[in-house]
């Protein structure tokens, strides 16, 4: 049983990481067709990269969970942008795919067993009101956040 609570930990730890690595922990669509979209791609993308991590994997005799997500993610947003240039042969690109495979099977985790991970906040919140009005309506509060107690 405490495995199984170590597994469902995991999880959402990887959840959450997944969802602020790749930018989806704040949707920016209003409408719920484009937030569906929006998802869809966030969803689209972990499979692109997860099955690039898959092959540099298996052709590097590594466990796909050993390589870490974001350093691959990082590695495959700067190859997209020389994969893609209209110069690009296709043996150039078979050499750079190759280069990309044994990059990302450099990327391995460090082993932490039983590691950790703390539920908190790491950074601050805001001292600011939300802006929530159009910026000619909004009037600031002079006082917000600002409340002391009296002395007694």
């Amino acid at each position: 049983v405490e495995e199984l609570y170590r597994q469902r930990w995991k999880v959402e730890l990887w959840l959450r990481d997944l969802k602020i690595t790749q930018g989806a922990d704040i949707l920016r669509c209003k409408s719920p067709e484009m937030i569906h979209k929006e998802l869809t791609m966030h969803v689209i993308a972990y499979n692109l990269v997860r099955a690039s991590i898959l092959q540099a994997a298996l052709e590097h005799e590594h466990r796909p969970e050993e390589l870490a997500y974001k350093p691959c993610l990082d590695t495959l947003r700067q190859w997209a942008k020389y994969s893609t240039q209209p110069q690009t042969t296709k043996q150039k690109f078979q050499l750079l795919w190759k280069v990309l495979l044994e990059t990302l099977a450099r990327n391995r985790l460090p082993q932490r067993p039983d590691r950790n991970e703390p539920r908190a906040k790491k950074r601050r919140p805001k001292n600011y009101a939300m802006l929530n009005k159009p910026r000619k309506e909004f009037k600031e509060t002079p006082h917000r956040n600002q409340y002391k107690a009296p002395l007694s």
